[in-house]
């Protein structure tokens, strides 16, 4: 990353618009920016913090605008907005980051929004500026400079306590030399357990019930086609030979025609032979006719005998006789009742009509059954009458079947006399012979031509039924294959990122702890060395015994190591991160606030000759008294210095010192 310009509007000591334009020049990559003590260092520092994260670190709350705007607005009641925008470069991209926060007046007094507005946008590949949505921005920013990595390139040795004893240093150093990338890996795709990790997921994205029909389905769809095709092939093989001896037959009957004594019994055998086929079609129909008249109304016809002797024994009774339609005992009892019959004749207790009128209430219905026994017999008539027209259908077909089997015995008779005359003459004997044997051949390869095309009938279908099945199937069970193929990717990177880590942890301790040291022996004059621990912490150990200890550190000394660790981090970065498999190689810039103020000349001076040269890009802000330690050895490097102009209390100015 390189910080090109930066744009501070109404944030803290600087009032109306202040801009600062870093240096980028290879050889002469230090920013100087010197200021006394109120003018503002501290704050310039924090806006870098403040436009990436919408945060500032210091010690008092105050309000990030500048009190002299707050001022002005009691009088004008108008918004205004604090706002810093910085433009830098990453992985070779040009993007500018803006971040503004208005504040507004009320009864309260000026006060702010709850929340910043940030936008940044990007230059593609023509140059053209692109914005990036809202929600993305963090991400992205985050991409560029991890907030958990700012405290070691926007250092502030006042207010830093030692970066190497930081209870988050290891996740800091490891993410800076890019084992962190290694630890997403192994976090993002995860195990069968964690059921939002990538193998978690795929894991439940199978469909193990779809995959075992479709592979039973195409099992059985694979049979069957390997047996259709061999069915396929023999029909074809006996429809080859049935044609053959088609083909023969035809010849050996030319043959015949064209034998003049067998020409007449030849012509009459064939015409024997297809009335023949012809009686055998007509028997089959009489046949199916015969078993379905059988099937309907059977019992009618084996009930006629019952329903006769049912209808006769009826009759003798003569109740039925008796019964008069719809009249029942109710009737009689309201004509009773009334005293006059609807004839007219009077009714009345001991006379004729009404004695006759008790007698047939014998015979109406509830008392009587005459009425039932009517309607049963008429129920045993029709009955007999069906069974009856049953017989007649079925006898007819009967008749039929027999006079077809009489005619189809002739007919065989009659063929196989005119065979056996044809076969008795010595010029067409042998032609004869051949001729049946053509003809037992055809019956023969009918039959089987006729089973082998009924099991590939059902057979077809069954193929249709599995392919149906596969169809639906084959999408979970291609799915479920990839699937499967994702996973041992995922489970080889996981299993891969591990052993790397492993390893990879250790060396860079090693090389870590080498190159901090390499660093240290350079600023610091005196026997003592640093250590890192397992956890990437910075131990201080004294030399001078004959037992290494680790001993306290003053304020000036905890500067030397921090730096110390520092360069060595950022230079072992870029070693790294040139021959990096996990990202791509980038480099970070060094903004230091009061870098020399806790050091003595000694260590300012070797401090001094050390950070240009692992930096790719220094920011220096110092108060002058400290920059004379450092100034011999890095003026050289300077391409831009500014000043903290301090004009009040509330209000610095940026000036650029040409």
């Amino acid at each position: 990353m390189i910080v090109k310009k930066m744009l501070l509007k109404n944030f803290r000591q600087f009032y109306k618009e202040n801009i600062i334009e870093f240096a980028q020049h290879k050889n002469q990559n230090i920013t100087l920016v010197l200021g006394d003590n109120t003018s503002g260092k501290t704050t310039l520092l924090q806006a870098f913090l403040w436009v990436f994260y919408g945060e500032a670190n210091f010690r008092r709350k105050e309000a990030l605008l500048n009190s002299k705007v707050a001022e002005e607005m009691l009088q004008s009641n108008e918004e205004e907005n604090v706002e810093i925008e910085i433009e830098l470069e990453h992985q070779g991209v040009e993007y500018t980051i803006h971040r503004k926060l208005t504040y507004y007046f009320d009864d309260n007094g000026v006060r702010p929004n709850k929340t910043s507005e940030v936008r940044m946008t990007y230059k593609d590949i023509n140059g053209e500026t692109e914005s990036i949505v809202p929600h993305k921005i963090p991400n992205k920013i985050s991409e560029i400079l991890p907030k958990n990595l700012s405290p070691y390139f926007l250092y502030d040795t006042e207010r830093f306590d030692s970066v190497a004893t930081k209870s988050d240093v290891a996740n800091s150093v490891k993410g800076i030399l890019g084992l962190t990338v290694l630890e997403n890996i192994r976090a993002h795709l995860g195990t069968i357990g964690r059921s939002k990790s990538v193998i978690g997921k795929l894991y439940a994205s199978l469909n193990e019930k779809g995959a075992k029909e479709a592979s039973e389905a195409y099992e059985i769809l694979t049979e069957n086609t390997k047996e259709k095709k061999r069915l396929e092939e023999k029909i074809q093989n006996g429809t080859e030979e049935l044609e053959n001896y088609r083909k023969l037959i035809a010849e050996k009957q030319n043959i015949l025609k064209d034998l003049a004594a067998s020409a007449f019994s030849q012509e009459q055998k064939e015409k024997a032979v297809l009335n023949l086929e012809s009686i055998k079609e007509k028997k089959y129909d009489a046949e199916n006719a015969f078993q379905k008249l059988f099937q309907q109304d059977i019992w009618q016809y084996f009930g006629m005998p019952l329903f006769n002797r049912v209808k006769d024994n009826l009759e003798e009774t003569q109740l039925d006789q008796k019964a008069i339609r719809d009249m029942n005992v109710n009737a009689i009892e309201d004509i009773i009742e009334r005293g006059t019959c609807v004839c007219g004749t009077k009714i009345e207790k001991g006379n004729a009509a009404y004695a006759y009128l008790l007698e047939e209430m014998q015979y109406l219905p509830p008392e009587s059954i005459g009425t039932l026994i009517k309607y049963f017999k008429k129920e045993a008539v029709n009955n007999y009458k069906s069974g009856e027209k049953s017989f007649t259908g079925l006898e007819a077909t009967y008749k039929s079947l027999v006079s077809y089997d009489n005619t189809i015995g002739d007919l065989e008779d009659e063929i196989q006399i005119l065979n056996d005359e044809l076969i008795q003459q010595d010029d067409i004997g042998e032609h004869q012979q051949q001729l049946l044997s053509y003809e037992s051949k055809i019956l023969h390869f009918e039959q089987q031509l006729g089973i082998l095309n009924q099991r590939l009938g059902i057979l077809t279908k069954e193929i249709i039924s599995n392919e149906e099945k596969y169809e639906k199937n084959i999408d979970v069970s291609e799915k479920n294959k990839e699937i499967y193929r994702y996973l041992a990717y995922a489970e080889e990177i996981v299993n891969w990122s591990i052993n790397q880590y492993t390893s990879r942890e250790e060396a860079i301790k090693i090389q870590l702890e080498n190159k901090v040291n390499e660093y240290f022996q350079q600023m610091y004059h005196g026997s003592r060395r640093l250590e890192i621990t397992d956890k990437f912490e910075v131990k201080l150990i004294t030399t001078d015994l004959k037992i290494e200890i680790q001993t306290d550190e003053s304020q000036g000394l905890g500067t030397v190591k921090n730096f110390a660790f520092i360069a060595g981090l950022v230079d072992l970065a870029k070693e790294k991160l040139v021959n990096s498999i996990e990202k791509d190689a980038e480099e970070y810039p060094l903004i230091l606030d009061a870098p020399f103020s806790n050091a003595d000349e000694k260590h300012v001076e070797n401090i001094s000759n050390i950070l240009p040269k692992v930096a790719n890009q220094l920011i220096l802000i110092v108060m002058a008294k400290d920059w004379n330690y450092a100034k011999k050895s890095l003026s050289s490097k300077i391409g831009k210095e500014y000043l903290l102009d301090k004009q009040t209390e509330v209000h610095t100015l940026i000036k650029e010192v040409r």
